[in-house]
């Protein structure tokens, strides 16, 4: 695939890790070839195990990348940069400082935390249902609450590509329904961070549906892509759309997909 409008593209890309026993390399990923467009959702899914948050560290320039192509607007990636964030599964917020410290460590650290920043900062803080707890800390907010001070964080910076791995996975079922509708609020919402470029990594299938623009469905481990799948529902959208005939049948589609990764590994491991 050779999109112009991409803002990410990987092309045959293999990353590994060396065993710390014996220094044998085992390989994560192995011929990834896909790109992502500019102001898309991608949602990735795939086997236990099958290197999808390798590929993400990787993107994050977190993880060497053996060989094959990983370039941001053009540009190889080497290292992190101020151009991506990242959400993880846990909250990963510092303790010892309050939610509106937090949301500004990224400002402050790349030395942009002037007039324009602390504005940001309060904007974020009020669009991710927080406005008034910015002096409150991590330990007094609830799980669902300390992830919507994640995505305030990774957002302050203003980065061209945020990186979600599993961020909803920690929480119970209610509240990662309402994270859910609540990713998308922010994610469909006006102003500056309309139509981020995103990439999500999940287990849920039902997740990747209701959110993506596409979904990657990747390979068993060393993973390439085993298919992507359009998904062609109308933004905004609504919970009820996740009772919808069309959308349980596009989730079964994946699912499916999935399934046939997972079996094909087992028959390598048994094999």
């Amino acid at each position: 695939m050779n999109d112009s409008s991409a803002l990410l593209e990987v092309r045959d890309l293999k990353l590994g890790h060396h065993s710390k026993r014996n220094g044998k390399l085992s390989l994560a990923v192995s011929g990834l070839d896909f790109d992502i467009r500019k102001n898309e959702l991608i949602v990735a899914v795939g086997p236990s195990g099958c290197g999808k948050t390798t590929f993400l560290k990787a993107v994050a320039g977190l993880h060497p990348v053996l060989s094959g192509e990983l370039k941001l607007d053009g540009k190889q990636i080497t290292g992190p940069g101020v151009d991506r964030s990242m959400v993880f599964q846990d909250s990963s917020l510092f303790p010892w400082l309050t939610v509106m410290e937090n949301i500004v460590y990224g400002l402050k650290a790349q030395k942009r935390y002037d007039a324009a920043g602390k504005a940001r900062a309060e904007w974020l803080l009020d669009l991710v249902g927080l406005a008034g707890r910015g002096k409150a800390h991590p330990s007094e907010l609830s799980g669902g609450m300390a992830q919507r001070v994640n995505l305030a964080r990774a957002l302050a910076t203003d980065p061209e590509l945020i990186l979600l791995d599993e961020p909803f996975a920690a929480l119970d079922a209610q509240t990662r329904e309402v994270m859910q509708e609540e990713l998308l609020r922010i994610w469909q919402s006006g102003g500056a961070t309309a139509g981020k470029t995103a990439i999500f990594i999940t287990h849920d299938v039902y997740e990747a549906v209701f959110l993506a623009d596409r979904v990657v469905v990747f390979s068993a481990g060393p993973a390439h892509v085993a298919e992507i799948v359009d998904v062609t529902f109308d933004r905004p959208r609504s919970p009820e759309l996740k009772r919808s005939p069309e959308f349980l049948r596009q989730a079964d589609e994946i699912l499916s997909l999935v399934m046939s990764q997972s079996w094909a590994k087992e028959r390598m491991v048994t094999a």
